[in-house]
């Protein structure tokens, strides 16, 4: 009998699920991949890398058969690589390796956004106050009976601020209804329902982390700011990189360990993202997967990053409780932003780009558009142009870089033709 190759599999490697295969494969564990819908979303499947992979099976509806395919390798780990893979990731896990699974059992709890606030509340945590709804009317009662404007309209089961809208009365709570209800979102839910939510007020955050057999690593915490822009959802602004302790930080991470253990998230990467305001931290949405659209290379510069820590995680599962055993430590400070286009257009030229790769703390840029690629007005992630890290030893350098780069923006990073002005 062929001795099996020992393998790991990672469910839909795309946006930063991409970079596991190779990391693991450098670690002496090759991949195999599982692809969760025969065509996934554009802005995901054009991320993905199928050379980093020793095979690549398309789930058709029957856990059984991937599983028979799957029969063929001997299987270290199951890793979820998006938001999209989660539950097949934890249903593969849970047959294949289940002394290392998050099981099935909260698996709606980790997705749908409704249900994961829910948990929090039957574990005694904090969680947002919320309608889930697909009757208009039954969402303009809830919100009236509040009488606290604005509220937010989202879909459940989404990623990237897509059809997230604030709504400053009973009119425009109908109007975002009417645009959601019944449409596809970015991950292809069906939007049969929406959340009504109560509007957050405070500062933003970022956890994101790494656990193993129920022990918890925080391997970043980043402050987000975000822009509301007219007839836009709310859109990324920046992120900053805090160190791991401090007032706020001290205040949040026993919060987010109590969302892990209340989502059952025992195993990989977990980014969580949440608001503290005077009553204290409330979670916003938990994905049991790294962070999305990011690059480990100028993280790395500062403290070791999301991707860097998953992927030992599965190589060296006691890699973690080691890094669990003190807080992170930063070397150097960062700021992540994301690019933000006024209008639309098909790019001829981004000789813009390069006045932002002179900034004195300019480190890498990710997902950039270039000459050939169709420009859109930016109305949520995306929609974005781009992403930039800014890494540098003063903070005051951040700063400066960040006001300059958005000059250079403003005054046109793309030459695009016919373009359209907002």
């Amino acid at each position: 009998m062929t001795e099996r190759e020992r393998v790991g599999v990672v469910v839909d490697a795309y946006s930063t699920g991409r970079w596991l295969a190779p990391r693991l494969a450098a670690g002496g564990v090759p991949c195999v991949h599982v692809q969760s819908a025969a065509e996934p979303p554009q802005f995901y499947a054009k991320t993905f890398q199928p050379q980093d992979f020793r095979e690549n099976v398309v789930f058709d509806g029957s856990v059984a058969r991937v599983l028979e395919r799957l029969s063929s390798w001997d299987v270290a780990f199951v890793v979820a690589g998006a938001e999209t893979g989660v539950p097949l990731s934890d249903a593969l896990s849970e047959a294949l390796t289940p002394s290392a699974t998050n099981g099935t059992a909260l698996s709606t709890a980790r997705r749908d956004k409704h249900e994961m606030a829910n948990a929090l509340r039957r574990a005694g945590l904090r969680a947002v106050e919320e309608r889930k709804t697909g009757d208009v009317a039954e969402a303009v009662a809830w919100a009236a009976a509040r009488d606290d404007w604005p509220v937010v309209v989202k879909p459940l089961d989404s990623a990237g601020t897509d059809g997230v809208h604030f709504c400053a009365d009973e009119d425009e709570l109908r109007e975002s209804f009417t645009l959601l209800l019944e449409h596809p979102n970015a991950l292809r839910g069906a939007n049969h329902e929406l959340l009504v939510q109560e509007q957050l007020r405070g500062r933003e955050f970022i956890v994101n982390s790494v656990s193993c057999d129920g022990v918890h690593h925080i391997s970043e915490i980043w402050h987000v700011v975000k822009r509301l822009l007219p007839g836009a959802s709310v859109i990324y602004d920046y992120e900053d990189l805090l160190p791991a302790r401090g007032p706020e930080q001290d205040v949040l991470m026993p919060y987010v360990r109590g969302i892990l253990d209340a989502l059952g998230i025992r195993f990989g990467a977990a980014h969580t993202e949440l608001v503290l305001d005077e009553s204290g931290p409330v979670m916003v949405e938990t994905g049991a997967r790294m962070q999305g659209t990011m690059l480990a290379e100028p993280i790395e510069r500062c403290t070791p990053s999301h991707i860097t820590v998953t992927a030992e995680a599965y190589l060296d599962p006691g890699s973690v409780a080691r890094r669990a055993a003190a807080p992170y430590e930063l070397r150097s400070h960062s700021r992540c932003l994301a690019l933000i286009s006024d209008h639309d257009g098909l790019i001829v030229s981004a000789d813009g780009l390069r006045e932002i790769e002179r900034l004195p703390s300019y480190a890498a840029s990710l997902a950039t558009l270039g000459p050939g690629d169709l420009l859109r007005r930016t109305v949520d992630l995306f929609s974005s142009p781009g992403t930039i890290y800014l890494v540098h030893p003063e903070v005051e350098q951040l700063r400066t870089d960040y006001e300059r780069l958005r000059e250079l923006e403003r005054a046109g990073l793309y030459e695009v033709e016919e373009p359209v002005a907002r």
